[in-house]
């Protein structure tokens, strides 16, 4: 025998490898599938048999233009279209027309071409529009836990007519549900969604959005809008645990009632109503605002809120704004009353007017933590006068790139009179106090000595002095 015959082994095939992603049970595929993005769900089935129908009862989607844009490729979906998988029987690459339900992943709006790089941006959008639609009526939404729908961003905006069209896509799912699980193309479900969470971007509400939302989506509990374009006039769940509202328009807007609610957040956005903002939300324990004086004009009302804990409001204004082109910058007194109960509050481009029209005095029993931030105190520093003689059971302040009162400079051989006439004679009690003045100059050396003389209770160690850059 030759010695390269010797050595010479028989060539023998490869086993295949187990498929042990596969024989998983489909709820942690469906775990498994909820990270992935709309798209990349529906592409998988066509790895084989045990995946073609696992995208309609995914728990969570999310549907997202930027995956339609041209140059861009979905992560890990290469240059095109991925066939069935080898790693299952024969069987599993082949399927009849009627084992495919018309839920083809070509039918949803898919094509070998759909990533290429030469893609206009037209095309782009043909493709998010056809997916989508499809997707919409296919899927089984009512079945979900998590939805949410990206129609454009900053970076690229999607088309003018496209927020209008996704608010029509919501609309019929939520007037119809869903297609019925066990007759795809018969009939409509009327049962209720049991959709949690729901987060919007870009959308165009009609204000009969929130009428479907009450009566569909009865288990909702989260809401997110972001940069939505909302005629809506009135926000009504008796569901909604945690609500989102960033940067809208809101043109219709008289009242937010939502009986349920924990956790409220107005970040940016514009109010171009001519009405009072109402909020009644008994249950809520957390309220973040963040507007511009400027583009909500009108009042907030926020009552009572007797479970509030944690409040965090920053009024942003400009210099060129006259303060009496906003009812909201006009009296702040009037915001502050509704969150009295508050216990941790953080304030950020207050002013004088939290004090009020005509400074009235209001309690703050429940407040132990008081962030000032870029507040204005040169009033004397009337304002925080206000907050203290409010708080008794105030623990930690803190002042943070605060404007203080400029005083001249004591002349030689004048007395050492440093009093608490800033604060008007007011001797504020708050056994336990402790503050932190941090700042960019040393003007708060007169804090210091202002608010050592307006409190017996207070000790030079306890008040922590930080001077920034």
């Amino acid at each position: 025998m030759e010695p390269a015959d010797a050595t010479r082994k028989t060539a023998r095939p490869r086993r295949r490898r187990p498929d042990r992603l596969s024989a998983l049970p489909d709820c942690l595929l469906h775990v498994i599938m909820s990270s992935l993005k709309a798209r990349q769900v529906v592409q998988t089935c066509v790895l084989s048999r045990r995946w073609r129908n696992l995208w309609r009862t995914v728990p969570c989607l999310d549907v997202d233009i930027d995956e339609f844009r041209a140059n861009r490729r979905a992560p890990g979906s290469g240059g095109g279209i991925p066939k069935y998988s080898n790693h299952g029987s024969s069987s599993d690459n082949s399927s009849s027309s009627s084992e495919s339900d018309g839920s083809s992943v070509y039918d949803l709006g898919f094509d070998s071409s759909s990533d290429d790089d030469d893609d206009s941006n037209d095309k782009g959008y043909e493709r998010f529009e056809d997916f989508t639609a499809n997707l919409m009526s296919r899927c089984n939404i009512a079945q979900l836990d998590s939805f949410r729908l990206q129609i454009g961003s900053h970076r690229a905006p999607a088309p003018q007519f496209y927020h209008i069209q996704a608010g029509g896509w919501l609309r019929r799912a939520m007037k119809y549900c869903s297609p019925d699980p066990s007759s795809p193309r018969k009939g409509l479900s009327p049962s209720p969604w049991l959709l949690k969470r729901l987060h919007l971007c870009h959308v165009l509400l009609e204000d009969r959005f929130m009428k479907h939302v009450s009566s569909v989506c009865r288990n909702l509990e989260d809401l997110e809008l972001h940069d939505c374009n909302c005629h809506i006039r009135s926000v009504t769940s008796d569901s909604l645990k945690t609500l989102v509202l960033k940067n809208c328009i809101w043109r219709k807007l008289s009242d937010i009632a939502l009986p349920t609610l924990k956790t409220l957040v107005i970040d940016g956005g514009q109010n171009i109503s001519d009405v009072v903002l109402v909020i009644l939300t008994p249950a809520l324990a957390s309220l973040h605002l963040d507007v511009s004086v400027d583009h909500f004009s009108v009042d907030i009302s926020t009552n009572q809120m007797p479970s509030l804990v944690k409040a965090s409001i920053h009024l942003q204004s400009h210099t060129y704004s006259a303060p009496e082109s906003s009812k909201l910058d006009g009296d702040q007194f009037k915001l502050l009353c509704g969150i009295s109960n508050v216990t941790s509050l953080e304030l950020s481009g207050v002013s004088e007017t939290v004090r009020g029209e005509k400074p009235t005095f209001q309690e703050f029993m429940n407040l132990r933590n008081l962030l000032l931030d870029e507040c204005d105190l040169r009033n004397d520093f009337r304002t925080l006068g206000f907050f203290l003689q409010s708080s008794p059971n105030l623990e930690k302040l803190t002042l943070r790139n605060c404007k203080f009162p400029t005083y001249p400079k004591k002349k030689k051989g004048e007395p050492n009179e440093t009093s608490s006439s800033e604060f008007r004679g007011l001797d504020f009690m708050c056994a336990n106090l402790k503050v932190e003045i941090i700042c960019s100059h040393g003007d708060a050396r007169k804090l210091v000595n202002v608010l050592l003389h307006a409190s017996g209770n207070l000790s030079e160690k306890n008040i922590k002095f930080t001077k920034v850059n």
